[in-house]
């Protein structure tokens, strides 16, 4: 069975590379920043613990599982809004959702990103590889496997264009900025980028900013993903690493406690007296049984000689009365697996490291319906929707200046905890007292039959049942004769 070394700790920054870092990077050669904690190890974690997987599972799901989505940058129904920057608006909403379906020709937008979120969760670090088309358009993202990544020192600034917009017009300014670049190393073949949004030509290979870098050997552009603000992120639950690896060691405890089978039901006391050496024999045989099972519910049958001894002044020889005794300690075999409550709690911390109530790593039997929702809002608002803000705010702060829209921008989706049948018993005192119209009540009809019902175009639908009854000597020729019946 492959055992897990406890690894993890603290770079020490005077022996990294013989001790924490032995692997095919060249640290000080490629001026390469180590990382805080063993990367490979940070990422294996998953495949050993109990609980963390779930976690980060859950956090994919909830964060990315939903789509991708686009919105206005402004209120587009607003009166004040002009003609012309509402179909600006509208064409940038159709390219920037093409921009979104084709990120990626294998797999969607959301899958790619899902794959940088689980790294970022399991190392505290995610790497997106996006690729720029003829126009120096961002056209595609592509993922990094964070395990092969390392990040070089901070360079010297260099002057960066920056967009923005203000009061609607668009406008420039230049600034100072310093830029990272980044190794892969993978079977001893190093290959570098440069950080997103780096105006200078980099060499792939050699790791040098060249402008008379050929084409195929120009540099890619990475997006960083992480936790923290320090160079490299750091995970959530690094806190818990100890009781990660004590409750794995528990878990080994508990496997070979039962594979061994060292059961020890009762012993065996000789007095006055030895085994022979077929019984010895016998239980030797049965100690080294390492499974336990072939000498199960069979009957073991001892010999036992007595010990000589000399009687009185004759000389003789006499054996001693034997005497065997059976006693039990069925009172200290374990009776269930052992550390079942330090699992619990070590499962309570990791979870508590993500913030998740129990019911998002499958752990719900002590829900029912109100707890369950009041768990699942309150998550979706302190953890899930944040990080889907952090996720879409660094994408529209990168993508959106090189991609020339300004009038809308991305969006993760989230659940719908609205219940139809809810909201229209809620709805029913509204509708009574006529402060709604039919077109008002079409998009939740439509999620109770579970279909898109669109919107009638007739203004006749637009204003509520009860004002047009009121009204109905004013009734447009369009209106159906049945309701002046």
């Amino acid at each position: 069975m492959k055992q897990l070394k406890a690894t993890i700790m603290k770079a020490n920054m005077s022996d990294h590379t013989k001790q924490m870092y032995e692997d095919e990077f060249s640290y000080e050669k490629d001026d390469i920043v180590p990382p805080p904690y063993h990367i490979n190890e940070l990422k294996s974690m998953a495949e050993y613990s109990t609980i963390l997987q779930q976690c980060i599972d859950a956090y994919r799901t909830n964060i990315l599982g939903f789509g991708f989505g686009v919105e206005y940058a402004f209120d587009f129904n607003a009166e004040d809004v002009k003609p012309v920057k509402k179909k600006t608006a509208e064409k940038e909403w159709t390219r920037l959702e093409e921009f979104t379906k084709y990120m990626n020709y294998d797999e969607s937008a959301d899958v790619i990103l899902g794959y940088v979120l689980e790294d970022r969760e399991k190392t505290g670090n995610g790497f997106l590889e996006v690729l720029r088309d003829g126009q120096g358009k961002p056209a595609g993202i592509e993922y990094l496997d964070a395990l092969h990544i390392r990040i070089c020192k901070l360079s010297e600034p260099v002057d960066v264009e920056f967009r923005y917009t203000e009061n609607g017009e668009l406008k420039t300014m230049n600034r100072k900025k310093r830029f990272r670049k980044y190794v892969q190393v993978i079977n001893e073949k190093k290959v570098f980028f440069k950080e997103y949004g780096d105006p200078r030509i980099l060499n792939c290979e050699t790791g040098k900013y060249d402008d008379a870098t050929p084409e195929p050997l120009q540099a890619t552009e990475v997006i960083h993903f992480k936790i923290g603000s320090g160079t490299y992120g750091i995970p959530r639950w690094i806190g818990n690493i100890v009781n990660m690896y004590g409750a794995r060691k528990a878990e080994e405890l508990n496997y070979l406690y039962f594979k061994q089978g060292r059961h020890v039901p009762g012993a065996i006391i000789v007095e006055n007296g030895m085994l022979s050496e077929t019984s010895y024999q016998q239980l030797q045989d049965y100690m080294d049984d390492i499974e336990g099972s072939d000498h199960a519910h069979k009957f073991l049958l001892l010999e036992v000689e007595g010990l000589p001894t000399e009687k009185g002044l004759t000389g003789e020889e006499d054996v001693s009365n034997v005497k065997v005794n059976f006693k039990s300690l069925a009172e200290i075999l374990q009776e269930d697996a052992l550390f079942l409550e330090y699992d619990e709690k070590t499962r309570n911390k990791i979870r508590s490291a993500f913030r998740l109530p129990p019911i998002y790593t499958g752990e719900s039997q002590d829900y029912n319906k109100a707890t369950a929702d009041t768990a699942r809002k309150t998550t979706e608002e302190q953890v899930f929707q944040p990080e889907r803000h952090l996720i879409t705010g660094k994408l529209n702060t990168l993508f959106l200046p090189d991609l020339d829209i300004w009038h809308v921008r991305f969006l993760l989706n989230g659940p719908d905890f609205r219940d139809p049948l809810e909201i229209a018993k809620v709805l029913t005192p509204f509708i009574q007292a006529g402060a709604v119209s039919p077109n008002d009540l079409r998009d939740l009809a439509g999620r109770i039959l579970g279909k898109t019902l669109e919107e009638w175009p007739e203004e006749f639908y637009h204003r509520p049942l009860e004002s047009r009854i009121k009204t109905a000597d004013g009734l447009s020729p369009s209106e159906p004769n049945r309701l002046e019946k």
